[in-house]
């Protein structure tokens, strides 16, 4: 009979052991209740359902509203639209009864239809010269080409991007990143030779895109 009890015991707290792993956890408490998704070091991570006072549906990046999500408050008012660090941030749709408002939010504040500069430049070192252009493509994604004397560069190294959100692809001669949420930050690095193959530069250009669109780099060395 104390063997039986014993065993029980031993699996119930097995099991209660097994649930607190497995637990996924939502750090905003107004939608703490119950979480049904993807999930990452005991936090949600990925796509995901929160359910609380308030409802969360969308992404999630270290249990915190992060990508495209839709908020729903208990009142019914919702927002639509882009989040970082668990706030509205970037493009997005706030629906409160007839009231319809819609266009950037920066740290949970509305900023109104239009942002503030359509990008920023934060390093560039080595390039000669650079372009950056809003194609009439859909979507949102930046494109990057690197060209020497009006060609296509042939003389780079160790290329690399670094990038906040979004897939990397390459269709040569262009490197791509697409479906990124903003504000986008992008590092490229890459080493390249002049065009007498006499010297070699080390290339870092660091752009953050505020404006949603599919975005034209071209970074040219001589």
């Amino acid at each position: 009979m104390l063997k039986n009890l014993f065993v029980l015991f031993f699996l119930s707290v097995c099991g209660s052991i097994a649930a607190q792993q497995t637990e996924c956890k939502v750090k905003l408490p107004a939608i703490s209740g119950s979480y049904t998704g993807e999930c990452k070091k005991g936090l949600a991570h990925g796509h995901g359902i929160a359910q609380g006072t308030d409802r969360y549906e969308g992404d999630f990046f270290k249990g915190l509203p992060e990508g495209k999500g839709v908020y729903t408050w208990a009142n019914g008012t919702y927002y639509d639209g882009q989040w970082k660090s668990g706030k509205r941030e970037g493009i997005g749709k706030m629906v409160s009864g007839d009231s319809v408002v819609t266009g950037f939010w920066k740290a949970d504040n509305y900023q109104g239809t239009k942002q503030g500069p359509a990008y920023m430049l934060r390093i560039v070192r080595n390039v000669a010269r650079y372009t950056v252009t809003k194609s009439v493509e859909a979507g949102n994604g930046i494109k990057i080409r690197l060209l020497m004397g009006g060609s296509d560069n042939t003389q780079v190294e160790d290329f690399s991007i670094a990038y906040s959100s979004g897939t990397e692809y390459r269709s040569s001669p262009v490197y791509g990143i697409q479906n990124t949420s903003l504000p986008l930050d992008v590092t490229i690095r890459y080493r390249t030779w002049n065009q007498l193959h006499t010297v070699q530069y080390d290339v870092i250009f660091e752009i953050t895109i505020e404006d949603p669109g599919t975005w034209m780099v071209s970074l040219t060395n001589m």
